[in-house]
């Protein structure tokens, strides 16, 4: 090979080296989160709880009805699959839901305190001292963008933060932009952009730190991962086109 040649491939491999170290260097402190906690072995945190949910469209809520009268008892095994009390009801578009004898009757926008008080009622002309309970039965979310699993997930819970529901979608990758995270809400037709800073330790303590059901969040990519990716494939082209120049160069030498 001729020096000329040695030395170009010597300038293209520096190229490479060089362009890849450049694309490499990201900030520790972007990636971590809450970075500005204080250095202590412990820290106490106020007490927060999450915002009271209201029922909306598309809900499912697991509905037990009881007592301890038999006019109760009776009622249920007569109306009840099994006598159990128990059924699943999806909050239809209008915000309505349908039990048995009772009919149908609105419960989109109330509380689930709210929801057992009107079922609680309704059947007051048919039981004696019915004990109703009422749940969610569902737990919807999406994470999107810039995470390593993004998906739609259902949880069996009430109460789901923001870290959790990254966690839920592999976590958040090196290229993430961690303090500007989108929350879009929709609550019974009204909608919101929320954003939320994780490199920040007062997300602990946002009314944000809990999401909502059926929230998405959008995590952005950082403009360096477009330019990595660009520098990546810049590299593997550099490297395939050295490889077939030196087998040139070995093949007129002979």
């Amino acid at each position: 090979m001729s020096r000329k040649c040695a030395s170009f491939l010597f300038l293209l491999s520096s190229y490479a080296c060089m362009m890849v170290s450049a694309s490499s260097c990201i900030s520790t402190k972007s990636v971590t989160y809450f970075n500005n906690l204080p250095d202590s072995a412990k820290i106490e945190l106020a007490s927060l709880q999450p915002p009271p949910f209201m029922v909306q469209a598309n809900d499912i809520l697991d509905i037990t009805i009881g007592g301890e009268n038999e006019k109760t008892v009776q009622y249920i095994n007569q109306y009840f699959t099994g006598g159990t009390g128990g059924m699943q009801v999806m909050v239809d578009i209008e915000g309505f839901i349908e039990l048995p004898q009772v009919g149908k009757f609105k419960v989109a926008g109330l509380s689930k305190e709210a929801v057992k008080d009107t079922i609680t009622n309704a059947y007051n002309e048919y039981l004696v001292n019915p004990l109703v309970n009422v749940k969610f039965g569902n737990f919807r979310f999406s994470v999107m963008g810039e995470v390593k699993a993004p998906g739609n997930f259902d949880v069996p819970a009430e109460k789901v933060n923001i870290f959790e529901a990254v966690t839920r979608a592999g976590d958040l990758t090196q290229y993430s932009i961690r303090d500007n995270v989108k929350i879009i809400r929709e609550i019974n037709g009204e909608r919101k952009i929320i954003s939320v800073n994780l490199n920040d330790k007062d997300i602990l303590n946002s009314p944000n730190y809990y999401i909502n059901r059926y929230d998405v969040i959008y995590v952005e990519a950082k403009s360096v991962k477009l330019t990595t990716e660009n520098i990546q494939r810049t590299v593997t082209y550099i490297g395939a086109v050295s490889s077939i120049l030196a087998f040139l160069i070995v093949l007129l030498k002979q």
